[in-house]
């Protein structure tokens, strides 16, 4: 494709009256559908609704830069439009928007072309003389001019010859590509005005462009990773290696460069680091690490299983399942598969957050067999029909991990050092700890499991060993940890405690956290809709994003609120979750699913030992809906109407391990 076929002179439009980010998609829509570039006006605008979500395209300066990719668009396309009135954008600086360029993609393009262009587009920002020009000029042939000119490499400035040291990088961001190409631009244009030679890897939509070499990484002085998303960093061994945000290095290029001139040299896992992801130290990092993994495998295990055994119960009674053969025997299988996998890959993942792709097959393998009791040799007449489980997987995880880090920085002739990774770690480790568990300590530990596992049996099987009073204070604590931090560390320690005592059948405490889990993000949607004059339009579209996310049991629905307001956030979504955990532990709710929300109850995973399968359900719901209830009006009525805008659209969806579990960012984002 040419690059004229993506800007014409038809695609700039001077002093249009939009005054609102509504009636700028409004009007970005029309004129595609008029140019024959979009096929539906509606899906167009949505598409930019929910990139606009996702993260703010609003740049600085005046300037936006609204994109999507949507099957509604035919073919590339950019836009500039210049505004009579300002229009209330979120922005780096604060400012308002008075210019736009608007990028368009059909979600079928396949060429890389196109996004060169529009890579260069956002770096036209960085070019003072080329924004005065566009700002002060009310010609729509100059702008035009001008911008293709950019497009086409005429009037670049490439007589600077650099004699400096190489400095090297890499630039992504997790949505957008307007954040990935102006940071590495802003570092490429600083790095030279310093005298440096500079190369900047960017890692887009469109895949890796400017790749690094081994010969890059082998002459550089030092090295920038300014990046939304985690980079894996073996590559950079022995070099000093900083890590920042894209938003740091657009807006304070020179400082980044030198905390990178003074960063530590990177030793395997090691790196100093401002992003919240990478700082996280010690155990639970690696913990937490492993879990986001094995979240896959327990929510399509888990759901399987609630499938086969909710059908199941209404055609062949509450005391029978699906018999061999039947269509629900095979769904229940194929959810078994998955919980059993769940464990190897827990364990497999923690270790490779420790040492990397050569731990994970060890990992896997050792924790798979610590999950099979039926392998224990007997030491001492100790018989243990229980296996390690999740213990197993995490004490293993850990072992073999850091076994496998510390192999791999053994310090070994070249000739040598291929073995380690082929036939040393996959051979040597996997055998060593594989025996260790079936001669060692497979037989006393699931000896302890066997007994902790039919103590806490007894207590949740048999009514008059759990009160009601102490069902509650569980469920409440439970219910706090779900609500806490949103699918981070304490809402995950809930979860995977639950997690473990559905794999051995108890599923009282699931009941409890499966009930809290959606409280946080419908909550927040309720507010939304309760006190909609305390919240701005993006802050409504949000929290209708988040009572879908609630309805389906993700927590993380409810974190682009608590990122903007943290305080008024957490308390309302802890006191509200924990009274749902609290009601339905009270109740004697239970959950088979292993996940939470709505969708577990409507999918048969829901019951009550105590009370039945129908009253376990509406219990379940009585709790969700209560502790809905209370976070949305501890939140509406402290909600300050007043609080800055700049804060409440601070949404950063990280961690966000919705999309993790099944979107396709390349398609729904760039």
């Amino acid at each position: 494709m040419e690059r004229h076929e993506v800007f014409k002179r038809d695609y700039v439009f001077i002093k249009e009256n939009l005054s609102s980010i509504d009636d700028a998609f409004a009007f970005i829509a029309k004129k595609a559908k008029a140019l024959k570039i979009a096929t539906s006006e509606d899906n167009l605008i949505k598409s930019l609704k929910q990139r606009e979500l996702e993260l703010s395209t609003g740049i600085e300066k005046g300037f936006a830069i609204p994109h999507c990719q949507s099957d509604a668009i035919e073919k590339p396309s950019l836009f500039f439009i210049k505004t009579n009135d300002s229009i209330n954008w979120k922005t780096f600086d604060n400012s308002k928007v008075k210019y736009m360029f608007v990028i368009l993609i059909p979600n079928n393009n396949k060429e890389a072309l196109h996004m060169d262009i529009l890579a260069k587009v956002s770096t036209i920002l960085l070019d003072l003389d080329k924004v005065e020009k566009l700002t002060q000029s009310d010609s729509a042939d100059e702008i035009y001019e001008i911008i293709s000119d950019y497009l086409m490499n005429k009037n670049l400035d490439n007589s600077h010859i650099l004699s400096g040291k190489k400095v090297i990088g890499i630039t992504s961001c997790a949505v957008g590509i307007a954040h990935t190409y102006l940071s590495a631009e802003t570092l490429n244009n600083t790095l030279k005005q310093l005298g440096y030679s500079p190369k900047i890897e960017t890692r887009g939509s469109v895949g890796i462009l400017n790749k690094l070499t081994q010969t890059d990484i082998a002459e550089a002085e030092f090295v920038i990773i300014a990046s939304d998303v985690q980079i894996p960093l073996d590559d950079f061994g022995g070099k000093k290696v900083y890590i920042t945000s894209t938003k740091e290095a657009i807006h304070n290029p020179k400082e980044v460069i030198q905390k990178a001139k003074n960063a530590n040299i990177y030793q395997v896992t090691k790196v100093k680091t401002t992003s919240t992801t990478q700082t996280q130290q010690g155990l639970l990092r690696h913990i937490i690490n492993g879990i986001s993994y094995m979240i896959p495998y327990v929510i399509f295990g888990g759901i399987m299983i609630a499938i086969s055994l909710g059908f199941g119960k209404s055609i062949y009674g509450n005391n029978a399942a699906a018999p061999k053969g039947d269509f629900l025997w095979w769904i229940l299988e194929i959810g078994v598969v998955s919980f059993t996998l769940m464990i190897g890959a827990l364990g497999a993942y923690i270790a490779y957050s420790i040492a990397g792709r050569a731990a994970l097959m060890p990992a896997f393998v050792v924790s798979f067999i610590a999950n099979k009791s039926d392998l224990f040799f007997n030491i001492g007449g100790i018989s243990a029909v229980t296996p390690m489980g999740f213990i197993g997987s995490i004490l293993f995880g850990l072992l073999i991990g850091y076994t496998v880090k510390w192999i791999t920085n053994f310090k070994i002739q070249k000739s040598v050092s291929a073995l380690i990774p082929m036939f040393i770690i996959p051979i040597g480790v996997t055998l060593f700890y594989s025996l260790l568990v079936i001669f060692v300590v497979g037989a006393p530990i699931g000896w302890v499991m066997d007994k902790f596992i039919a103590a806490l049996q007894s207590i949740f099987t048999t009514k008059s060993n759990l009160g009601i009073g102490i069902a509650f204070l569980l469920g409440i604590l439970l219910g706090a940890m779900a609500g806490f931090d949103m699918g981070g560390p304490i809402n995950k320690v809930a979860f995977l405690t639950s997690t473990a005592l559905v794999s051995q059948k108890i599923f009282q405490p699931m009941g409890m956290v499966g009930a809290a889990i959606p409280v946080a993000p419908l909550g927040m949607g309720l507010a939304t809709l309760i006190f909609r004059k305390k919240f701005s339009n993006n802050e409504k579209s949000l929290g209708l994003s988040a009572i879908l996310m609630g309805f389906i049991g993700i927590s993380e629905g409810a974190i682009p609120f608590a990122v903007a307001d943290p305080k008024r956030v957490i308390v309302a979504n802890v006191v509200g979750s924990s009274v749902a955990g609290g009601i339905a532990g009270a109740l004697s709710v239970s959950n088979a699913a292993a996940h939470g929300g709505p969708i577990v109850a409507i999918l048969g995973a829901v019951g009550s030992q105590t009370h039945g399968t129908g009253l376990g359900i509406l219990f379940f719901f009585i709790s969700i809906i209560v502790g809905t209830t209370i976070t949305a009006l501890i939140y509406g009525f402290w909600k300050d109407k007043n609080i800055k805008k700049s804060s409440k659209l601070a949404i950063i969806l990280e961690k966000i391990n919705f999309f993790k579990r099944g979107k396709n960012d390349s398609k729904k984002a760039f």
